[in-house]
C-alpha cells in the first residue's frame, strides 16, 4: 500500500485531479433562487 502513495508524479496527479475537478463544478449564479421549485407547494 505505501508503494502506491509513494510516487515521484504525485503532485502532477494531484493537480490533473484538481483541475479535473475545477472543470465538473460550476460557478453559482447567485441571482438564483435555490427553492424556486417549492414555491407552488408552499
Amino acid at each position: 500500500m505505501t508503494e502506491l502513495f509513494d510516487r515521484e508524479d504525485s503532485d502532477e496527479i494531484e493537480a490533473d485531479i484538481n483541475s479535473s475537478l475545477m472543470l465538473m463544478i460550476p460557478e453559482p449564479f447567485w441571482g438564483d433562487d435555490p427553492f424556486e421549485f417549492l414555491r407552488e407547494y408552499l
